[in-house]
């Protein structure tokens, strides 16, 4: 009797032992689950994006080899913190931690800002995974440094340098192929006075363009093209502005914008071909018998550029707020040291890896092979149009205007000039599309 209720002491004692162990053992076990924890939340968000509650329509097969792919990736990062030499798994958890905290960046945060839902909510614990892979990574690979301010310090400026010379240009070139879709506004050009019709244009690769074409009465016609994340309902007043002259206007919503099919790119790489499949589809409405202009902004406009230089049968050109394209239109800026070099090459070898199109031809070779067609650019006071304003007039001096705006916003010289942006406008497309 006495011996069993010994032996049950002994064991309520060990088991109290075993509840009251080593906080230092705890925090020790607590620490090395954290890298599991972190590579869980990690992989929830592309589950949840890709595999459960994808954006837009995505095929069985399609979701499927997202599983596939999130699961191999999954598997791999288990056996490199299982088996591999330490070295490497710190470098696996940096290296995971930086490619995640670039996505937050460049599509998570854009996200956040249309609300929470549950994609929302799983990017933001894919967010705080990836830096708490960082502050992991960081921490183990700087365990020999015996000073705890020293280990602050290198951990600080190696965030700094990966930040500034990787993080950056890579946020730029996830958020340039991942954008949300921009929502139309619901304003049509009936809100504005003029009769139109919904059309849909097809592409060449079967891509179905949603656009407006109000019909014209001149016989000459616009194609209207709206910025990077705006839609056909952003130039409502331009395509009044030629409509009201007598000019068919057709009004494009871009791949991946509005109401059209495809996937977003920011740059507008490949939409040159979409140009010159709506101007056919232009030229061919009953009432155009004479020539074909582009009127464009921002992105637009430089897609005007390029695409006029491709296609003979775009008469004339109205660009406004042209900067940058291509790597090449980069180097043409005056900040070109070092480190922006670097960054304006990682960023547009990005975009091409990971975007749906490959470059365009630069805006400094397009300007110069539009020929004797008319072009007028307008520069406002954003930096980069600013100073490449001038050179791009510069490459086709007898056939380019510039019309510089110090002052003026990006694309509102409609709003802060409106008689002369008319006068301007309306002369270059009377003259070049008039006379034919």
């Amino acid at each position: 009797m006495v011996s069993a209720t010994m032996r049950r002491v002994a064991a309520d004692e060990t088991h109290l032992s075993e509840d009251r162990s080593d906080p230092d053992e705890q925090h020790s076990r607590f620490a090395g689950s954290l890298p599991a924890l972190a590579l869980g939340s990690f992989a929830l968000y592309p589950l949840i994006s890709l595999v459960l509650l994808p954006e837009g329509t995505r095929s069985p097969l399609g979701r499927g080899v997202a599983l596939l792919l999130i699961g191999s990736a999954l598997a791999a990062a288990l056996a490199i913190a299982r088996w591999a030499p330490g070295w490497i798994r710190i470098a696996a958890m940096l290296v995971t931690g930086f490619v995640g905290t670039a996505v937050t960046g460049g599509v998570i945060a854009k996200r956040l800002a249309s609300g929470i839902g549950v994609r929302e909510l799983a990017g933001i614990l894919f967010a705080a995974a990836s830096v708490t892979l960082v502050v992991i990574g960081w921490r183990r690979g700087l365990h020999g440094i015996r000073r705890a301010w020293g280990r602050v310090a290198v951990g600080f400026l190696g965030s700094v340098l990966v930040a500034q010379l990787v993080l950056l240009p890579a946020v730029f070139a996830i958020d340039a192929t991942n954008r949300p879709r921009p929502e139309a506004s619901g304003r049509t050009p009936g809100d504005v006075g003029l009769v139109f019709r919904d059309v849909r244009i097809e592409t060449r690769d079967g891509v179905q363009l949603a656009a407006w074409w109000i019909p014209s009465r001149n016989g000459a016609a616009v194609l209207v093209l709206p910025g990077a994340g705006s839609t056909r309902d952003d130039v409502l007043n331009h395509a009044a502005l030629v409509a009201g002259e007598g000019y068919g206007a057709l009004l494009l919503d871009w791949r991946g914008h509005g109401g059209s099919e495809g996937r977003l790119h920011e740059f507008g790489w490949g939409a040159e071909a979409d140009v010159r499949t709506a101007v056919s589809w232009v030229v061919r409405q009953p009432g155009v018998t004479q020539g074909v202009g582009l009127l464009g902004l921002s992105m637009g406009g430089e897609i005007a550029v390029t695409a006029a230089a491709e296609d003979t049968r775009v008469a004339a050109v109205v660009a406004e707020g042209v900067s940058v394209r291509t790597f090449a239109d980069a180097r043409q800026r005056s900040n070109q040291w070092a480190i922006p070099l670097e960054n304006d090459a990682l960023m547009f070898g990005l975009v091409r890896l990971l975007g749906s199109a490959s470059p365009p031809e630069p805006l400094v070779d397009a300007f110069r092979r539009i020929g004797d067609r008319p072009v007028l650019l307008i520069a406002g006071d954003d930096p980069a149009e600013a100073e490449l304003g001038p050179l791009y007039a510069s490459l086709a001096p007898e056939t380019v205007t510039l019309w510089g705006l110090p002052g003026t916003g990006h694309i509102q010289a409609l709003s802060t000039h409106p008689d002369e942006y008319r006068t301007r406008v309306l002369s270059v497309f009377d003259g070049a599309l008039l006379a034919r």
